[in-house]
């Protein structure tokens, strides 16, 4: 006599046995020395690395990289995650502007060195300069605000971790 179980008994039984490890976005068998992240300095940017030895899980560039385990994680890693990538952007868009704005009052600089007259080529490059400067201002506090949301994402992931091998 041959039996079969019934389809949801065995979503059941599956959800039971793996359902908080797989909704944090973790494999099962996801101990904090295997599992846990950190950010790691390199020469010119950041990565993020997993467990011992270190994994690279993402480098942390000029814009937000996607972190599928932090994206699958619980809702409180997923808030600071999504705020991370949000002010990360901010800060990559904010400083390409400041880039620009120092550029052109560079631009506006030397032009004014070969005119007939150069006061009215000072008065741009000045606020190009100031508003330059005050872009760039908005870029570092995004940089603070994501890498705190980062840290924060960071420590509710590895919380979830079990610490047992």
């Amino acid at each position: 006599m041959s039996s079969t179980f019934p389809p949801s008994f065995l979503a059941a039984a599956l959800a039971a046995t793996f359902g908080a490890s797989l909704a944090r976005g973790q494999a099962p068998d996801c101990t904090y020395d295997r599992c846990a992240l950190r950010l790691q300095p390199n020469v010119f940017s950041r990565s993020l690395v997993q467990g011992v030895p270190p994994t690279p899980v993402a480098r942390l560039g000029l814009f937000a990289p996607r972190i599928d385990l932090l994206a699958a994680a619980g809702d409180s890693t997923r808030s600071h995650y999504t705020a991370f990538r949000t002010h990360y952007n901010r800060r990559a868009a904010l400083t390409l502007v400041a880039i620009a704005t120092f550029t052109a009052s560079i631009i506006l600089v030397s032009a004014s060195y070969n005119a007939s007259d150069p006061q009215q080529y000072e008065g741009a490059a000045i606020g190009l300069l100031v508003g330059g400067v005050v872009v760039g201002f908005g870029a570092g506090v995004s940089r603070a605000k994501a890498e705190d949301h980062l840290q924060q994402a960071i420590w509710f992931y590895n919380r979830a971790l079990p610490r047992g091998p």
